[in-house]
């Protein structure tokens, strides 16, 4: 070819095509991975009672560790005791399609958010009735275990929605390719940064307009930090709708028994 940009090969078009039908469930994992956001349960923990036991007390930026551990179990759970067990009753050797587990961690995300809202809203109330509005550093009298199920439920999230991602990236794209599944899935978290850190900052001006106090405000005592949960909570519902309409878009996902039907019609 004299000019390989004017004339591709079959094989690079196909691999074109395979990354642009990847790119709509691409999208709905960037808002699941931005409302699966944990910074501000440091600042949380923080004004809450940490000791487990004795002296001792829970370090405020060590509860990320319980999604960590829930993610470490619930993965070898399900593929060795519920992927058995759902083969047998779905047909399918992985137990679920990789969608229905994609589907699953995204509705445990929005489980996630609504509970950060309630647990928020009564540490809000609790540090309001004792009278530490104004003071953001005090520690009120409820303990920071409360903090543990939304991060139980983010563990469960990330194990579904993750691996159920990966999987369909590479049921999606062709073997050559199957570097680029990584890859993408990389810039997903990254994207994801992104717009949590854009919505963050869209929140905190918006709220704060006409002198009000921002939702985010530094002293989440005053400030209205269950609010900016509910609102993570509904857009979870939104993109979990959007990623309901793409699902229906991409039909039945390739599997052993479509490429034997496209083999027998080549031949």
């Amino acid at each position: 070819v004299s000019d390989p940009w004017s004339q591709c090969t079959v094989e690079q078009v196909e691999s074109l095509k395979s990354m642009l039908r990847i790119l709509p469930m691409w999208s709905t994992g960037i808002f699941m991975i931005t409302a699966s956001q944990t910074s501000f349960s440091i600042i949380q923990a923080n004004t809450m009672d940490r000791r487990l036991f004795g002296n001792f007390e829970m370090p405020a930026g060590s509860f990320s560790l319980i999604s960590v551990i829930t993610l470490t179990i619930i993965i070898p759970t399900y593929e060795r005791v519920m992927v058995p067990l759902l083969a047998k009753y779905t047909g399918l050797p992985r137990g679920f399609s990789c969608k229905t587990r994609i589907g699953v961690g995204f509705l445990f995300v929005c489980v996630t958010k609504a509970t950060s809202a309630i647990v928020e809203t009564m540490r809000r109330n609790a540090a309001i009735k004792e009278g530490f509005e104004d003071q953001p550093n005090a520690v009120i009298q409820m303990s920071v275990l409360w903090l543990v199920p939304e991060f139980f439920f983010l563990g469960i999230a990330e194990a579904f929605s993750s691996v159920g991602q990966l999987e369909f990236f590479y049921s999606y794209i062709p073997k050559s390719m199957s570097s680029f599944a990584m890859a993408i899935f990389t810039l997903e978290l990254a994207a994801a940064n992104t717009v949590a850190s854009v919505l963050v900052s869209i929140v905190d001006k918006v709220t704060s307009v006409g002198g009000n106090k921002s939702w985010l405000s530094t002293n989440i005592n005053s400030g209205h930090l269950n609010y900016y949960y509910a609102l993570l909570s509904f857009l979870s519902i939104i993109n979990y709708l959007y990623f309901l309409a793409v699902c229906w878009a991409y039909g039945p996902a390739p599997g052993p028994n479509l490429e034997a039907s496209a083999g027998k019609e080549e031949e």
